[in-house]
Parts: structure tokens; C-alpha cells; sequence
């Protein structure tokens, strides 16, 4: 399969999901950025594409997958390089790896996300740089969001039922997040969900006599993709040592510490790293394109040479 894009951004949770998967399956396929802090997954071409105007989207020719766990599922059936993410759920395997799946999936990361940066006080070690520089956005964001989107459906008649979605949806995403009862139980609650992450690997280890295992075993599958994306979006928000360390949940902090030896997640975490440059290219490109090319070159020579230095 030649004919795949990812529309995404590199910091959403979700986007992160589909991009594992492909990189599991050793998927060629071409990237798309949607700068969503800019609202371009709102931009009409965008929401014709997904109305709900959400990243991650996949697109194979004219076929168009929204949802990141579709995604997964459509590149697993359909990319037949790499090992298998979701195995036949009438099988054992298939069944705990549905189960789980399921067990991270009920999470809520966005009120978990922008509820940690509205309440920082709520972080345990101190918020990534580039998640204390959304404390700004979360600001204007419902009063900016409803401003637009409406400016935007009274433009496009064929989009208003979307567009009015949104900013439904933005309205009461913002009551959830500025809720600081409903973060904290929900904080509370994610204790539950990694007790059970810690039971599975022991569990796995046990009975299966594997030592540093993945969820169902040595196979890294899509409750895996799950799980890593919840763990960086925690490390992110400088809860970790909140919820895995040595002393607390030991094989769960061993399972985060081996993500990072993961060509999957290595690629993921760089794609997030390399979010200031993205930027940066995309306000010069705005003013410039001369200078984006000038730009362009001197990066490559920049990598150039930390490669040939490297030690």
C-alpha cells in the first residue's frame, strides 16, 4: 500500500496511536501536519473530510478512516508488513488484548491533560515545557473556539450541524476540565487502571515465564499502542512518579523504561521533539517561502553534521 496520509499533529494523544501503528507495521505512508492549536482541522476542506474535525485521519486513495482505534484496526487488516497489532479476538490472546484495550481506552486524557495543566498544583514532578506553554491557550481558548466555529458555520451552511457539534462540544469539554473535583477523581480512579497494568504484567511474567513482556506476552500489540501513549501523556504532565517508579508499580516502570529502546516510540517521541521547528517552518513558510528553502537547507546540514560527529 502505497497510497496512504496521515493527517495529524505530533503532541495529540491520539494522533500519537495511528503513528505507532503504522511505524509498527513498517507502513509507508505520507504526512500530513494539522496545526490544530491553529485550528486548521476546522477548516472547511478538513471538516468535508471528517466532520467531526478531529486528528488523526487516515486516507488510502479516496477510502477516508477517522478514530485512531479504526485506524489501527485498518492497518493492521491492511498493511501486511510488520507483526500483527490486534490478533483474532476469539482467540485467548485476542480476547485479553481487546480487554485491555478497552481498560485504557475508558481513560479520559483530554480532562486528565488540560486538567493537569489548568490545575498545575495537581502535577507531581512539574509539567514538560511544552505543555506549561498551554496554560496561555487554555485562556482563550472556549471564548476564541465559539467565535470562530460560529463565523465558520454562518460561511458554510453545508458544515453548520458540524460546526455547531464543536462548539457544543468545546462548551462543555472546558465546564469538564476547569472541574477540579472531577480531575482529581479521575486522577484517583487512573490508580485502579494502573494496578491493573501492574497484575497483567506480573501475571504475564508468571505463567508465561517471559521476562521484560509486553501486555499479552513478547508481543507488542495494540493494547501496547494504548498503553504507551497513556504513559507518555502522564510522564508529559510530570505524573509519573505519581503512578510508576521503582518502589511503586516496579514492572510497570520497567515496561516505560524499555518503551524507549522501541524504534515505534523513538520516532513518536522525536516527531513531538521536533514540534518548535514545525512551527517555526510553517511561520516562514507564511511569510516567505524564499527563506523556508534557505531554511530547509541549513537544518539538513545541521543534521548532517551531528550525525558525522556523533559519539
Amino acid at each position: 500500500m502505497s497510497d496512504l496520509t496521515l493527517y495529524y499533529f505530533p503532541a495529540s494523544y491520539y494522533s500519537q496511536r495511528a503513528l505507532l501503528a503504522l511505524y509498527e507495521k513498517n507502513a509507508k505512508f505520507k504526512h500530513k501536519v494539522v496545526f490544530i492549536h491553529s485550528g486548521d482541522q476546522n477548516d472547511p476542506t478538513y471538516m468535508r473530510m471528517n466532520p467531526a474535525g478531529q486528528v488523526p485521519v487516515l486516507t488510502d486513495g479516496k477510502k477516508v478512516i477517522t478514530e485512531s482505534d479504526a485506524v489501527i484496526r485498518y492497518v493492521d487488516e491492511n498493511v501486511h508488513t510488520g507483526s500483527t497489532l490486534i490478533p483474532d479476538e476469539s482467540s485467548p490472546v485476542g480476547k485479553e488484548v481487546a480487554r485491555l484495550w478497552k481498560l485504557i481506552n475508558a481513560v479520559k486524557v483530554e480532562i486528565v491533560t488540560f486538567g493537569v495543566v489548568n490545575f498545575q498544583d495537581l502535577s507531581k514532578s512539574g509539567l514538560h515545557p511544552m505543555a506549561q506553554g498551554m496554560k496561555g491557550f487554555l485562556g482563550k481558548r472556549s471564548d476564541e473556539i465559539k467565535k470562530n466555529l460560529t463565523a465558520l458555520a454562518d460561511k458554510y451552511p453545508d458544515l453548520r450541524d458540524a460546526y455547531n457539534v464543536k462548539i457544543e462540544s468545546a462548551f462543555n469539554f472546558q465546564q469538564n476540565y476547569q472541574n477540579r473535583e472531577l480531575v482529581v477523581q479521575i486522577l484517583n480512579d487512573l490508580e485502579k487502571t494502573f494496578d491493573e497494568m501492574e497484575r497483567t504484567l506480573k501475571k504475564v511474567t508468571e505463567e508465561q515465564g517471559v521476562s521484560d513482556p509486553w501486555l499479552v506476552g513478547p508481543r507488542f500489540t495494540a493494547a501496547d499502542i494504548a498503553l504507551t501513549t497513556l504513559l507518555d501523556r502522564i510522564s508529559f504532565l510530570g505524573l509519573a512518579e505519581r503512578y510508576f517508579t521503582p518502589e511503586i508499580r516496579p514492572l510497570l516502570y520497567s515496561y516505560f523504561k524499555r518503551l524507549g529502546t522501541r524504534k515505534s516510540v523513538q520516532q513518536v517521541r522525536a516527531g513531538i521533539a521536533g514540534i518548535p521547528r514545525l512551527f517555526i517552518l510553517r511561520k516562514l513558510k507564511k511569510s516567505s517561502p524564499f527563506v523556508v528553502g534557505a531554511l530547509a537547507v541549513g537544518i539538513a546540514a545541521a543534521v548532517a553534521y551531528n550525525i558525522v560527529n556523533k559519539k
